[in-house]
């Protein structure tokens, strides 16, 4: 179930949202990210990107300390990854909703219940509230998990500095894929499961379509100028 929610706020006849884009590393999610915000701008809407960790500038820090010294103890990277998150949320997320823009963030709140939950086994309960206290009662409206298998993933970023968590085998990748499926069906009303093996535009055209659904927008984009002329 949902953690965190909120009534999503409409403007110009456009519910403005909060776009989640989830998965292991390797699955495309920058990737789609780009493709989604250079789609959305063709439609004229205000877009702005985040990740996680690293939104912010104490999330950079704190994205270093994680993803290449890190800890041994599990509960001391989820309280670090809740603490960029909670950041993220105050500095970012909330101010751009507030002015109307539409975010999109690199992962969000399923990652704690895939890597600390699913990978290292701790309470889904206790992280639950960790989102729940991070997110400060914003929810993101779409969640695309892009799903992908551990060994395309890890072929993916083969060329790429790869993190410590990217390091810790397909047996891992296996436990955290299976925590972001379940992690989606928790939440059937805003996360969808893409298949993230496709051929890169079938993953496009299938994130698109779910967006135009939820911003009750149509695919072809507008050729309308800024201003109309007097």
């Amino acid at each position: 179930m949902a953690t965190c929610t909120r009534e999503p706020t409409v403007e110009q006849g456009h519910p403005l949202v909060l776009i989640a884009i989830e998965g292991i590393g390797g699955a495309g999610k920058t990737t789609l990210a780009d493709r989604l915000e250079k789609w959305l701008k063709t439609r004229r809407l205000s877009i702005v990107r985040t990740k996680e960790p690293g939104g912010t500038r104490l999330g950079l820090a704190l994205r270093e300390i994680l993803l290449t010294k890190g800890g041994k103890v599990p509960m001391t990277d989820a309280l670090l990854f809740a603490a960029d998150r909670a950041q993220t949320y105050s500095e970012v997320i909330r101010p751009a909703l507030e002015k109307g823009k539409i975010v999109i963030s690199d992962r969000n709140l399923y990652g704690l219940i895939a890597y600390q939950g699913f990978g290292f086994g701790l309470p889904l309960e206790v992280l639950d509230e960790l989102n729940r206290l991070a997110c400060q009662g914003v929810y993101p409206d779409l969640i695309l998990v892009l799903d992908a298998p551990p060994t395309l993933a890890r072929r993916r970023i083969a060329a790429q500095d790869v993190d410590r968590f990217d390091r810790l085998g397909s047996e891992f990748q296996s436990r955290v894929r299976a925590g972001y499926l379940y992690a989606a069906k928790r939440d059937p009303e805003i996360a969808h499961v893409i298949d993230a093996s496709a051929p890169l535009e079938d993953v496009v055209r299938s994130a698109s379509q779910l967006l135009s659904a939820r911003l009750r927008i149509t695919q072809r984009p507008s050729n309308r100028p800024d201003h109309a002329a007097r």
